[in-house]
């Protein structure tokens, strides 16, 4: 395996700049995820990692050797796609074996190869099936079994769950992190589901517009986003963005909103002396609260930190299952609140919430940065 390393990436088509200087660094062994919406580059660098595109500027490397010019079969790298990609007249056992066949591998090599690819991805009983004859899941794993009998030094995913039911993405995640936990390879991984991205990553690459948003742990980009748009595409339900005025209390400072309670509007006073953020000069002007829907639950409920509690009125609930969710209005707007399942027969009404303010994150509403 090896490090991969992309420096001042750019691609272009025309005038039309698609990745916008995009600079990376991985480590040996290390799983990163691209995440971002539909258009927002992620792909088009995976594909230029792969030489499947053109580098316009910048640099790729994996390991020590530059890449740019290299083409795509010399590069010793894999790639899962989201279409599968198998040979349809070709049973499992030579999709698998298909690669090392072109290279010119000993058929005794290859064939000892993909019986243990095939044990470790628990389809040895599949060898001499056609495609047309298995699952999407089992279409899949047939797709990464031959991307790791070759052992290259990257491994490259397209979105590979994207075509699976919700059970089945469950499963194929648990199957991927398995593999990565067993080979300790470094992986390149695109999608725009953040269930995958959290669960999956080592560190997240948020894109936007070609440009990384955020490079970090799930932990850092869950907890600590730099911007709005990281704070709301990672979550589910995303982030409540709460606009409120700083003002000044005896103790310090505070971010007062309107609540919807007992059906009429009452003034809270959210305490920021848990916040790292200095916002000693904004007293009078507006900041973005941002809040996790569980930073906002049952009073009673260890919420964390010094919670403080208040009333709110409930406009709707939702029942997970493992949780409730509970819709609440403040500043005429919707804030989700997540409590405990024991809660979920409630259906409107008043009822004391607990805010953990230790968790939430400051914005400036104008620049939509993180206040620090």
């Amino acid at each position: 395996m090896a490090s991969l390393t992309i420096k001042n990436a750019v691609k272009r088509y025309g005038n039309v700049e698609v990745l916008k200087g995009v600079d990376i660094d991985l480590e040996d062994g290390e799983f990163l995820v691209l995440l971002g919406a539909s258009g927002c580059g992620k792909s088009t660098l995976l594909n230029m990692i792969a030489g499947l595109e053109s580098v316009t500027e910048g640099e790729i490397m994996i390991g020590d050797r530059v890449i740019n010019d290299v083409h795509p079969k010399d590069r010793d790298i894999a790639m899962v796609f989201q279409s599968y990609a198998l040979y349809p007249n070709m049973s499992v056992g030579k999709n698998i074996s298909f690669g090392l066949e072109m290279r010119g591998v000993p058929k005794k090599e290859r064939d000892q190869a993909v019986q243990e690819v095939a044990k470790m991805l628990q389809m040895d009983h599949l060898l001499d099936r056609k495609p047309s004859q298995l699952s999407g899941g089992q279409r899949q794993r047939v797709a990464m079994g031959r991307a790791l009998v070759r052992r290259p030094e990257v491994f490259l995913f397209d979105e590979p769950l994207s075509n699976l039911d919700a059970k089945l993405r469950l499963e194929m995640r648990t199957e991927i992190k398995r593999l990565h936990k067993r080979l300790n390879a470094t992986m390149v991984y695109v999608t725009h589901d953040q269930i995958e991205a959290l669960t999956l990553a080592d560190r997240i690459a948020i894109l936007k517009d070609g440009e990384v948003q955020q490079l970090g742990t799930p932990a850092e980009i869950y907890d600590r986003p730099v911007n709005m748009f990281v704070a709301g595409l990672v979550g589910s339900p995303p982030m409540n963005f709460i606009e409120a005025t700083v003002v000044r209390t005896d103790s310090g400072y505070a971010a007062e909103v309107m609540v919807r309670a007992a059906g009429a509007d009452q003034t809270v006073l959210l305490d920021l002396d848990a916040q790292a953020a200095d916002v000693s000069d904004r007293v009078g002007r507006k900041i973005i609260v941002g809040l996790r829907p569980e930073a906002i639950t049952q009073a009673g409920q260890k919420a964390g930190g010094d919670a403080q509690s208040f009333p709110s009125d409930i406009d709707v609930t939702e029942a997970t299952g493992a949780d409730t969710l509970c819709v609440l209005h403040w500043n005429g707007k919707e804030v989700m609140a997540r409590v405990s399942s024991g809660y979920a027969q409630i259906i409107e009404g008043t009822m004391d919430f607990a805010v953990d303010m230790s968790r939430a994150s400051l914005f400036d509403p104008e620049t939509e940065k993180r206040l620090d």
